[in-house]
């Protein structure tokens, strides 16, 4: 007797079906989203002289140097004062040489501001002796306030060129005050001139590192005189000692 075949034949189908899983699509991959750049500021004149003056309010201390390019600061009659350099610290202790010329002849004369007391060489002996402030040609006190004054007074700014400062690369920043607004660092001052004023601030920090001045601040200067302010080693101590024992 010849057995029928449909249930073999369909144990074999179930078999099959078994093994064989249906096909399922891979799913679509997710696109990693790509960093948003963070948009760099546009640099203008009001822009940096702002960021100057928010880190002249952190200024501690710092070495300076003053040089009046034509003429200079006339002290006394037949003392002109050519360049003045040495350090400060914030808010009215420092330490300076004066280099002077009377008649031809070179004159040296140390300044040390120290605990509210002021000391300066004898122009002629070198010896210390102790003086009134008002004997100092530049007020030097609160310096950072001054200087922050003079970023906020500054008329007509604009932005021009960059240029290495030392090795720094710094924006400079162009623009006029008048004379009036650095009387109070320069009592020599005259007032009512118009000065032409150049900035160099550092692109990376943001300080202040020179200060040009042109045209006449002094009595003695003319419409060509050029002063320059700069700093160094900004925020790096040093000492100032007493000349007296």
């Amino acid at each position: 007797m010849i057995k029928p075949l449909w249930p073999i034949l369909l144990v074999v189908a179930q078999m099959g079906c078994s093994d064989h899983q249906p096909m399922m699509p891979d799913p679509t991959p997710t696109a990693t989203p790509m960093p948003t750049a963070t948009p760099r500021p546009v640099i203008t004149s009001q822009l940096v002289l702002d960021s100057a003056a928010n880190n002249l309010s952190n200024l501690e201390s710092s070495w300076f140097t003053m040089e009046h390019m034509e003429n200079g600061i006339e002290v006394f009659p037949g003392v002109v004062i050519n360049k003045i350099h040495g350090y400060l610290r914030i808010p009215d202790e420092y330490k300076f040489t004066i280099e002077a010329e009377a008649s031809g002849t070179y004159l040296e004369v140390n300044v040390v501001n120290l605990s509210g007391r002021t000391y300066m060489t004898n122009m002629f002996t070198g010896q210390w002796q102790e003086v009134s402030n008002e004997a100092v040609p530049v007020r030097l006190n609160d310096l950072h306030v001054k200087l922050d004054d003079l970023t906020n007074t500054l008329q007509d700014h604009e932005l021009e060129d960059s240029e290495i400062v030392g090795s720094e690369n710094c924006y400079v920043i162009s623009g006029s005050i008048l004379s009036d607004s650095l009387a109070h660092l320069i009592p020599a001052s005259q007032l009512g001139s118009e000065l032409f004023i150049k900035l160099w601030v550092s692109q990376e920090l943001f300080l202040l590192k020179r200060i040009q001045i042109g045209g006449r601040l002094l009595p003695t200067d003319i419409e060509t005189s050029v002063h320059i302010i700069s700093f160094t080693d900004i925020n790096k101590p040093a000492e100032i000692s007493n000349p007296l024992p």
